[in-house]
């Protein structure tokens, strides 16, 4: 991980509580790390807490469908947690991402030795949720337009990086209705 990963984890950390330089050590200490080519799958594991340093990571759901539908995208700098009811939606990078993740049993240690981070992560953890809540919200609406409108104000700045078959899939539009209503809407 490089010095600039190390620092905005860091700031990221210090924005949701107290972080004592022996804590962030530790919490060195136990991070792991991998690198995704663009299509390559995350491997989730029940209670992994993850920080996307790098790229972009797509949130698929299999359950029920014939075939996988994207239900939220994971940006730069956001965070990810796997609960056992969301263990199955896998994950695929859209863009060449990096990782760093720490799994349950070290989670358990850090929040042992380091009380104060007990608080952190269940404030990152909302982070997860909130981002969570806002597909919804785009997903509900039933304007296809107004889908559209929603997903930009949300993904502005990543747009370029995410393909519109990707984005139409996301939508659950047609994706030539899809691009005619989005060049409309830029």
């Amino acid at each position: 991980m490089n010095e600039a990963t190390y620092l905005a984890l860091k700031l990221q950390l210090m924005a949701h509580g107290a972080l004592r330089p022996e804590a962030w050590e530790r919490i060195l200490e136990f991070c792991k790390q991998t690198r995704l080519k663009p299509n390559e799958t995350f491997i989730r594991k029940e209670g992994t807490l993850a920080y996307v340093a790098e790229g972009i990571l797509k949130e698929y759901d299999v359950k029920n469908r014939k075939s996988p539908v994207i239900v939220n995208f994971i940006l730069p700098t956001q965070w990810l947690i796997t609960r056992l009811h969301n263990q199955s939606y896998y994950l695929k990078a859209s863009i060449p991402t990096v990782i760093v993740y720490w799994d349950l049993a070290d989670l358990f240690i850090l929040a042992e030795e380091y009380q104060e981070l007990k608080a952190t992560y269940s404030k990152l953890c909302a982070t997860y949720d909130e981002a969570w809540a806002y597909s919804r919200v785009i997903l509900e609406e039933k304007s296809a337009r107004q889908k559209i409108a929603l997903l930009l104000q949300r993904y502005q700045k990543n747009i370029p990086q995410l393909s519109k078959k990707n984005l139409s899939n996301y939508l659950r539009l047609n994706y030539d209705y899809f691009t005619l209503l989005f060049h409309q809407l830029l």
